[in-house]
């Protein structure tokens, strides 16, 4: 029964975590692959949350109200934390799982790699000696090419050959240079998981073995070291593997004693010398370099013929029977320790590089976060007092509101009343004025002066200006009467505001009052429109006597009376006496006393009274004592 390890496939099923339970047990290096995804996703939250406190820390600090919130050194504090969580977000994007294989010239070290990956990725064999580090890992791409040091030119490799004779060829690789092969991860399944696989010269080639170790070996998870198992460790490979525990603490060393299938031409001898091998790698790993226990050692030490597995591999890739050809007795055996070193190597370099490459910055993250959550209740502790402070402002504002409303309502009131009074007592002026200008209109009249003609042209213009002239005149007079004392009025009214109203206002703001309140210069106007006062006036230009007998009736009766008076009605006038006085009524005209007769008067009697007496009345106006002489004849005439 043949002992063989077959990569198990995952169960594909519709539950997410099964899926992933199987991914998991079908290869260990899918725990750094979820580990990875993991903290990437925790770091992109972490960011997240930083940014947005950034941003409201620095919306903040430049609120003029929210002043004594935050500081600026809390925000350039806080700006510091994203920058270092993008750079670690950064770093883990490329992080790999890192294994660096080591040994003397021609143990196979590039044999191991190729065998791991199935398939032959690195040039080896007989002239193909590594002269330089070599870096494998996978690519999404479908193409293989070469990375050189320092240069982003990308060199393409279809074959193992041609990759061979390209690093040969160039004279610039030396034993520390560096190439990246970047091979399909389609053709490599075992690159897909983040693995990087560093293939290096012979540690007997060069002494710069501190310089490597700076360069190459201070990220790696894992260290192999490849032996020759028809020899012994030699003392370059400890004195290496020395350097490097110095350098690192408790580093992950596995050691493979390569072309074990050597031992298949003594099988007499292979159980001594498998014995003496391991007693000597054990004691070098436990007691030497002090890496590992005694009770681990044996997970540690493996014995195998890479040649064997990859030729194996290949066979089975293309479809044939692995163990076709010729192979060496013992076969199963050594492909069966082949497959247990690469699983207890992926258990390893996997848990290895979650602690080394997520541990530091896992502790890391947590440190910014407490910083942040510190800086955060600081500044919320700022703004609960800015809020209390606030609060207490605004109490003492509300009241200091109410006070002020309450006493704008007073003052407004008060000055309601006065301008109320100031606009009656301007109104009285006004009205006084404006009597006393009407009685002395005749002398504004007077002192116009424009030549006069009946025609209606003319006379449309003169009265136009007869207009303008009267407006302006008492319009200037009114504002020699009024103006004076109106506007005085007005500024002692506006100064009182003023007065009353700075005790309402800061003291800081009272001496600027003068200069915020402007100062109104009242122009007062009269506007009397003189033409349309006038505009049913009907003026009558034709001469008349004013002595005749129409125009004085007219004067004295009015219209009506005139027209009922020249026209003849027959209106019966009837004089009583009374009837308890013992005289009859008397009436007076001209300072003589009449006595009414007791009988009807027709028309024509009446007419030719009123005349001799409207005559009296004229002659009185006009006369002297002499008229009223006269009148008193004209009265005696009539009595008798």
């Amino acid at each position: 029964m043949s002992l063989l390890f077959i990569r198990s496939k995952s169960i594909i099923t519709s539950k997410k975590d099964k899926r992933h339970m199987a991914e998991v047990s079908a290869s260990p290096l899918k725990h750094f692959v979820t580990a990875k995804k993991k903290i990437n996703g925790i770091f992109e939250q972490l960011a997240a949350y930083i940014q947005e406190s950034s941003v409201f820390l620095e919306e903040t600090h430049k609120n003029g109200e929210l002043d004594p919130v935050t500081t600026e050194e809390q925000v350039s504090e806080v700006k510091g934390y994203l920058s270092k969580v993008s750079g670690i977000s950064e770093v883990l994007a490329r992080r790999h799982m890192k294994v660096a294989f080591f040994g003397r010239t021609s143990n196979g070290k590039s044999t191991v790699i190729n065998a791991m990956l199935w398939d032959k990725v690195l040039p080896s064999g007989i002239g193909h000696t590594t002269n330089c580090f070599l870096r494998v890992e996978g690519t999404d791409g479908q193409d293989a090419f070469l990375l050189t040091e320092g240069s982003e030119e990308k060199k393409s490799v279809k074959t193992v050959n041609q990759l061979a004779h390209a690093l040969h060829q160039d004279e610039l690789l030396t034993a520390g240079g560096l190439v990246s092969v970047m091979w399909p991860n389609s053709k490599c399944p075992l690159l897909k998981d983040d693995l990087v696989l560093m293939d290096s010269p012979g540690i007997d080639v060069t002494t710069e073995l501190d310089s490597w170790i700076d360069k190459f070996c201070l990220d790696a998870d894992v260290f192999v070291l490849v032996a020759n198992s028809e020899s012994t460790l030699m003392q370059t490979e400890k004195q290496f593997f020395h350097k490097v525990n110095a350098r690192l603490s408790r580093p992950n060393i596995f050691i493979l004693n390569n072309r074990w299938d050597a031992s298949a031409s003594e099988p007499e001898y292979m159980e001594e010398v498998r014995r003496q091998h391991m007693e000597r790698c054990t004691s070098f790993l436990v007691d030497e370099l002090g890496v590992v226990d005694r009770g681990q050692a044996g997970d540690r030490i493996f014995f195998v013929s890479a040649k064997e597995v990859l030729n194996a591999r290949i066979q089975k890739a293309q479809g044939m029977p692995e163990g076709g050809g010729a192979l060496a007795e013992g076969f199963q055996v050594r492909m069966f320790e082949f497959q247990n070193f690469e699983r207890r190597f992926e258990e390893c370099i996997s848990q290895s590089a979650v602690k080394t490459k997520f541990e530091q910055h896992t502790v890391r993250a947590k440190q910014i976060a407490e910083e942040v959550r510190h800086i955060m209740d600081s500044v919320h502790v700022a703004a609960q007092e800015q809020r209390v402070y606030c609060l207490e402002k605004w109490d003492d504002r509300q009241e200091r509101l109410g006070f002020i409303e309450k006493q704008l309502d007073l003052l407004t009131q008060s000055y309601k009343l006065k301008i109320k009074e100031i606009t009656e007592e301007v109104e009285r002026q006004v009205s006084n004025a404006m009597a006393e200008e009407i009685r002395k209109l005749s002398v504004l009249v007077d002192e116009f002066q424009l030549d006069f003609h009946p025609s209606p042209v003319v006379l449309k213009v003169y009265k136009n200006e007869l207009h303008r002239h009267i407006e302006e005149g008492l319009g200037r007079n009114m504002s020699d009467r009024c103006s004076g004392s109106i506007s005085a009025s007005l500024q002692i009214i506006q100064q009182e505001m003023i007065d009353g109203l700075k005790p309402l206002l800061p003291v800081s703001l009272r001496g600027q009052i003068e200069l915020l309140v402007p100062r109104q210069c009242f122009t007062l106007s009269y506007d009397l429109n003189c033409d349309k006062l006038c505009a049913d006036f009907q003026e009558d230009i034709q001469f008349h006597f004013s002595l005749g007998w129409t125009m004085l009736v007219n004067r004295f009766l009015g219209p009506k009376n005139t027209r009922r008076a020249l026209m003849g009605y027959s209106d019966q006038v009837r004089w009583r006496f009374d009837s308890v006085s013992p005289s009859p009524l008397l009436y007076s005209r001209g300072g003589a006393t009449h006595r009414p007769p007791v009988a009807l008067l027709t028309s024509q009697p009446l007419f030719l009274g009123f005349s001799l007496h409207l005559a009296t009345l004229c002659m009185c106006t006009l006369g002297t004592g002499s008229s009223c002489s006269s009148a008193s004849l004209i009265s005696n005439s009539e009595g008798s």
